[in-house]
């Protein structure tokens, strides 16, 4: 049985924290994917997947109030916001009492900050994944060996003539839910779990509501129809988010035409996280596009004694 007293003093993220975080991801150096409020905003469920915030001795935290086999269980999802080392020993400590166990986790720790594990009695650091990073202004001239694949990919698309790219409107949400699908039917063997297609439903629904340097989108006309759709943003000064990207990957070259899209928008960032690769094909979709470098990320696992 969880401890619910252990949840005094946190809410619900809402829109009206996106100042309030951006101000403190701004003092960070953070790189992680996960970081980007979007994100946390839009894939935040009430049912079982909700992600809480709260704020001690001036560092923001954001827990991830999860549902699992054994129940409802609280993790510190990101390090404190800036970084207290006491403030993190007290949130690892509201995570066990919550679930009634002496264990603990902080469940995204960029690189940078691989050395916290030392900081805390009990704690391991645990390899998660490896982030693909990009630099925007590299597409504005493609040349050389490494960009061979793409230049021929945007080449194809370039070719169909009827294509028309333009900002995502409110109105194209439903032909983007029913490309959604499509790209699940037809990808779904590749994919234990269709998580990201919740977060993207709601996106499509609110994107509205940011303001387009913390979000923007845009839609991919072939022969007047949608048949690409992404969004992007500002995830903290000098560094952007590519968030969410689908095409109709029956014709050739229609991603890497969307993605170029996106990284165009997002010149004033040194680099853009693109995150990790699930499978084989996004691995060499995004290997194609030149990364400029990998970002690991890692997870701490806190027992105590």
């Amino acid at each position: 049985m969880a401890d619910e007293s252990a949840l005094s003093g946190l809410r619900s993220l809402s829109l009206d924290d996106l100042t309030r975080y951006k101000a403190v991801v701004n003092q960070s150096q953070r790189i992680c994917w996960q970081h980007y409020f979007p994100f946390l905003f839009f894939a935040s469920r009430k049912d079982n997947n909700e992600f809480l915030i709260s704020e001690e001795s001036g560092s923001v935290c954001i827990y991830w109030l999860r549902q699992e086999d054994v129940g409802p269980r609280l993790h510190l999802f990101l390090l404190p916001m800036p970084m207290n080392v006491a403030v993190l020993k007290s949130s690892l400590a509201r995570c066990r009492d919550f679930n009634h166990s002496k264990r603990a986790t902080v469940r995204l720790v960029d690189e940078e900050d691989i050395g916290v594990g030392a900081s805390i009695e009990g704690a391991s650091m645990v390899l998660m994944c490896s982030e693909y990073l990009y630099d925007p202004k590299f597409y504005r001239s493609m040349s050389g060996g490494k960009t061979r694949e793409l230049r021929h990919n945007l080449a194809k698309v370039s070719a169909l003539g009827d294509v028309e790219v333009r900002p995502y409107a409110p109105e194209d949400a439903a032909a983007c839910l029913i490309l959604l699908d499509e790209w699940w039917e037809l990808q779904k063997s590749k994919h234990e779990a269709f998580s990201y297609g919740r977060y993207t439903k709601t996106c499509l629904k609110r994107a509205a509501e940011f303001d387009p340097s913390d979000l923007f989108g845009k839609v991919v006309l072939v022969n007047g129809n949608i048949r690409s759709f992404g969004f992007a943003g500002e995830m903290r000064k000098g560094l952007g988010n590519l968030f969410i990207t689908y095409s109709d990957h029956t014709i050739k070259g229609l991603h890497h035409f969307l993605i170029c899209r996106l990284l165009a928008n997002m010149e004033g960032c040194e680099l853009v996280n693109s995150s990790r690769a699930d499978t084989a094909g996004v691995q060499h979709a995004k290997e194609a596009l030149s990364p400029i470098s990998m970002h690991q990320v890692y997870r701490i696992h806190q027992s105590s004694t």
